[in-house]
């Protein structure tokens, strides 16, 4: 049901807005994720989260990457010309960089959700991100943003001193019941 895989530490969150904003409301998303994660407890890198344009933005915290274990990468699933960039840009750039810790990677992708990129996630095995969750579906923001709350907080709930694979089950079943009792449509994949 779930690997062995094991990160070290407690959950450390790097929160990623590679949406541009290009719809007026994609930081702001961000913005209240963190809001809710800091009052909850939930140990967080940075004075709020990393804005990215592209994927290169994403180098200069992995200079200090011992100060993260997880990732929270939000960004429009797909490239349009609103927004140049989407999730297949973040992954290939992620996915190729050499030398980097194993971290859990969360990705919330919203309304254009891009499948092919989610499953290349959740399939891959060898690098950084040891353990995964992906939208399978498209998500509301209301949706998302529950979910992903609910993840990190059961998460930071139960991960003392150590990320497993069965903790990122346990935080993913549970965050998916929540969608389901809110009768909010929407699927979340792992890989744990």
């Amino acid at each position: 049901m779930w690997s062995q895989t094991t990160i070290p530490g407690e959950p450390r969150l790097l929160i990623v807005d590679g949406s541009g904003n290009v719809q007026g409301w994609e930081s702001e998303f961000c913005d209240r994720i963190w809001n809710v994660l800091t009052r909850k407890g939930f140990r967080l890198v940075g004075e709020g989260p990393m804005r990215a344009r592209n994927p290169e933005d994403l180098a200069e915290p992995w200079r200090d990457q011992d100060s993260f274990n997880c990732i929270f990468l939000a960004c429009h699933g797909k490239a349009t010309q609103a927004g140049p960039t989407g999730l297949v840009a973040y992954w290939d750039w992620l996915s190729n960089q050499q030398g980097l810790d194993p971290k859990l990677l969360a990705v919330c992708t919203w309304e254009d959700h891009d499948a092919d990129t989610s499953e290349s996630i959740l399939a891959s095995e060898d690098n950084v991100a040891s353990l995964a969750i992906a939208p399978q579906s498209p998500l509301s923001p209301r949706a998302a943003g529950l979910f992903y709350m609910k993840f990190f907080t059961e998460l930071g709930d139960h991960s003392s001193d150590s990320i497993n694979g069965r903790m990122v089950w346990f935080s993913c079943t549970k965050a998916r019941e929540l969608l389901r009792r809110r009768r909010l449509p929407g699927q979340i994949g792992m890989r744990c």
